[in-house]
């Protein structure tokens, strides 16, 4: 009779545990569910609100996804002495103003690089962003870039990792002036006859660049500027590099790279590399003994795209579009002529090794890059290559020229714009676990590459086989698209799912 009892009361308490277990799960599920209706609330993509300094494709591909522009009015008085609020730049249809200069509500500010620090000093909640990390300019800024490269060099060089500190040296010899004036003069001696490239750190689309070979030319470069800027304000500074005197041409014209890289995190460092870019050619074709036409040697459009004066007399009228796309190549184009004329495996080590040198670049300046909950940044990767196919890093840009030069160009831009408010996922949309979303692919998560299993190359007589490599899809199809509805109906089974084994967790508690 007492074990009876005993058991009975074993089993009693168990049933308290189980029941005391289930009402703790419910209360946690309750609170979930609490939590995600105020994520909802708070990321429902009809609240989502945006702020704009830019009135470009970003604010036309934020309005497509149906969010509202919210413009901070300036404070003006009527003669009666009551004070409104007058919007100071035109409006867009679909506009919601705000009267309020120090209204926060906003989720997105696509700001300017310059008012990045003033924002983040703001309290900001976790849920707003803006397209700038706060010290961004260790990677931007060419010199401060070159400097982080040789520290991490040097890093690398005493774990043994030699192959990677070799990607360290895809920047040109760099010089910063004023200050490493002299030792410039020592590396421009042991180097006579060479061809060197002047340029501000701080400047874009290619203003204040220039070429020289006779060290006179810098010199007398060097008297003028210093004298201009004695009477405007503090030095500027500027970077000399070795120039890259043999590039590998197309159409005997020189170009350069331009690549999409997306960090949405240094620390842990997430970064997603876009498969679409263009490469930017120049108008001239390339002559070594012409130094002083920029259109020869450099390839920002802002300058091929500039009539020259010549141009002008002849009245050949405005440049249309065919003229513009001859000064671009598309990243899938590029990809498809190096592949008929080197084949798939040199392709594709040349692809490989230009993520290698981003990727170096961002692991050298992550130790340095301050982290923030609310920042993500866009980066325009400039590239060239050599005759050897081997590439070097010019600048990367924090914020990229998003305005479009003709269709194609802005169809281009429109979708990564798109795709880059998709990964950061305002709507709550995603898992957070993906790897490809639309035209990006994850290459870097976690302190290690991403790598993926794919088909191998079509070759003649050969079967086709799987093949793990990187994640990296540069220039190859972006089916974005048929991706972005593949990933949605993944998205919707799971949730399906999970909805069915809560279910079925509950009632067998209940048993």
């Amino acid at each position: 009779m007492e074990k009876e009892v005993g058991t009975m009361i074993q089993i009693d308490k168990k049933k308290k545990k189980k029941k005391k277990k289930y009402n703790e799960r419910k209360e946690e599920r309750k609170e979930k569910e609490k939590l995600e209706e105020k994520d909802k609330e708070v990321n429902s993509k009809v609240d989502i609100l945006f702020r704009c300094d830019f009135s470009s494709t970003q604010v036309k591909v934020m309005l497509a996804r149906g969010w509202k522009q919210v413009v901070v009015g300036v404070e003006v008085e009527n003669g009666k002495g009551k004070k409104g609020y007058k919007i100071p730049r035109f409006s867009f249809f679909g506009l919601y103003e705000v009267i309020d200069p120090i209204d926060n509500t906003w989720h997105l500010w696509w700001c300017e690089t310059s008012e990045a620090r003033q924002i983040l000093d703001s309290k900001l909640e976790a849920h707003q962003k803006i397209p700038h990390f706060r010290n961004h300019y260790e990677l931007t800024r060419k010199n401060y870039l070159y400097r982080n490269l040789k520290r991490y060099k040097k890093l690398l060089t005493k774990s043994g990792k030699q192959a990677e500190a070799e990607l360290c040296d895809s920047m040109p010899i760099t010089f910063e002036l004023p200050s490493e004036y002299r030792m410039f003069v020592e590396e421009y001696q042991k180097q006579p006859g060479s061809i060197w490239i002047v340029k501000p750190v701080g400047r874009s689309q290619g203003k204040g660049i220039f070429l020289f070979r006779r060290l006179k030319d810098l010199i007398d470069w060097k008297s003028s500027r210093i004298e201009k800027q004695q009477s405007e304000g503090p030095v500027e500074t500027f970077v000399v590099q070795k120039y890259i005197d043999d590039p590998y041409l197309l159409a005997g014209r020189k170009f350069d790279l331009r690549i999409y890289v997306l960090v949405t995190s240094f620390h842990p460092l997430k970064v997603w590399l876009a498969r679409e870019g263009f490469a930017r050619l120049s108008s001239q074709l390339f002559d070594l003994k012409n130094i002083n036409d920029n259109r020869v040697h450099l390839t920002n459009m802002a300058i091929q795209l500039k009539r020259s004066k010549e141009d002008e007399r002849m009245n050949n009228g405005p440049l249309n579009e065919d003229r513009k796309r001859s000064c671009k190549w598309a990243l899938i184009k590029f990809r498809e002529y190096l592949t008929a004329r080197h084949g798939v495996s040199i392709v594709e080590t040349v692809l490989q090794r230009i993520t290698g040198v981003i990727m170096a670049s961002l692991l050298a300046v992550q130790p340095v890059m301050m982290q923030g909950r609310n920042s993500f940044e866009l980066y325009g990767y400039d590239v060239i290559l050599d005759e050897s196919l081997t590439p070097w890093l010019l600048e990367v840009n924090a914020s990229p020229s998003l305005s479009a030069t003709d269709t194609e160009d802005y169809r281009l831009k429109f979708d990564l714009i798109d795709d880059v408010l998709n990964i950061i996922d305002l709507e709550r949309r995603f898992t957070g676990r993906e790897t490809r979303i639309g035209g990006f692919d994850l290459i870097w998560f976690n302190d290690g590459p991403v790598w993926t299993t794919t088909m191998s190359s079509p070759i003649c007589g050969q079967n086709r086989y799987f093949v793990k490599k990187l994640n990296v899809f540069l220039g190859a199809r972006n089916d974005r698209i048929k991706q972005l509805y593949r990933l949605h109906e993944v998205l919707e089974e799971m949730k399906k799912s999970k909805e069915n084994f809560e279910i079925e967790n509950i009632l067998c508690e209940n048993l």
